[in-house]
């Protein structure tokens, strides 16, 4: 039984420092995840909040502590499908979003234009439809393989692959056009 696996025990027999070990490890990333599925910043503390608590209130219900990382995504992506369906959007705040790689070039003209594919793209993510960005950050933002996504979306793996295709596709087509356009005005 590895790390984990005994601290969710723990948490189901009651120890409060256990859950408390659990936010600590997984609360920055579920935010991520819950701010790149709303792209709402307020929003996105309320789902975390909300996923732990029914985390808190459900984890006896959890009969394989091996999956609870899949059992809290699904909260969680649940939880913000059902907000992202009734928030306001609002722009994103730097730094958020990113996967926490450093930018290579000491150029500020070089990060200027690295912020500016990463906002474009980010943009890009937030038009696509609830699931199909659901699935691309989980893939991308969180490294999950498409077996897992489908475990916390509840699909099977072909579903999940064909929305990262169509995702993947919708994606290209906009930077494509983005790009066309860039070349047209001179930009």
């Amino acid at each position: 039984m590895d790390e984990q696996e005994k601290l969710v025990r723990r948490m189901q027999d009651g120890d409060a420092e256990a859950f408390d070990r659990i936010f600590e490890l997984y609360q920055s990333r579920l935010l991520r995840t819950a701010y790149l599925i709303t792209g709402n910043h307020a929003d996105s503390e309320d789902i975390v909040q909300e996923t732990f608590v029914k985390c808190y209130c459900n984890c006896g219900k959890l009969r394989e502590p091996a999956g609870f990382t899949t059992w809290l995504y699904q909260i969680l992506t649940r939880t913000a499908w059902r907000y992202g369906k009734k928030a306001r959007r609002e722009a994103p705040s730097g730094g958020i979003y990113e996967t926490g790689g450093q930018v290579t070039g000491n150029i500020p003209l070089e990060r200027v234009l690295r912020r500016e594919m990463q906002e474009e793209l980010y943009t890009r993510i937030q038009k696509l439809n609830h699931k199909q960005r659901t699935v691309i950050i989980l893939y991308y933002f969180n490294q999950m393989s498409t077996r897992e996504i489908s475990r916390v979306l509840g699909c099977m793996e072909g579903t999940v692959k064909s929305r990262l295709y169509t995702a993947r596709k919708s994606l290209g087509d906009g930077l494509r056009e983005e790009q066309v356009k860039y070349e047209q005005t001179g930009i």
